[in-house]
């Protein structure tokens, strides 16, 4: 068990960018968008918007989402309308893939 619990500024602005996200994207704020460029990798980001960010007040998000020359599929993020309850929505989604995946198993395991 550790002895000290250090929080600063960058938990606390992951915190707030998780609890303000959605689901199947990658939510950054300006300081990561600045890195990202300057690494010149072809790294594709989109603006979000004004996002208020409890403690930090209201900033410019974006949204990372994808890469030059990055050849893997990504999953397309549902399409979320204000008031949709999309953690319920992503709570069924996770349940059929892991019973889709139990499925492969005890089918490989029927044909030995």
């Amino acid at each position: 068990m550790p002895r000290y619990c250090l929080f600063g500024d960058t938990v606390n602005t992951a915190s707030r960018m998780e609890s303000t996200g959605l689901p199947y994207r990658i939510h950054v704020n300006c300081s990561t968008v600045k890195i990202l460029r300057s690494l010149n990798d072809g790294y594709k980001i989109d603006v979000r918007g004004k996002t208020e960010l409890k403690g930090k007040g209201i900033e410019e998000t974006y949204w990372l989402v994808g890469k030059t020359n990055f050849a893997k599929p990504l999953p397309k993020p549902p399409e979320i309308r204000p008031g949709d309850n999309w953690q319920e929505m992503v709570t069924e989604e996770i349940k059929t893939h892991f019973r889709k995946a139990n499925r492969q198993v005890d089918k490989k395991y029927l044909n030995q």
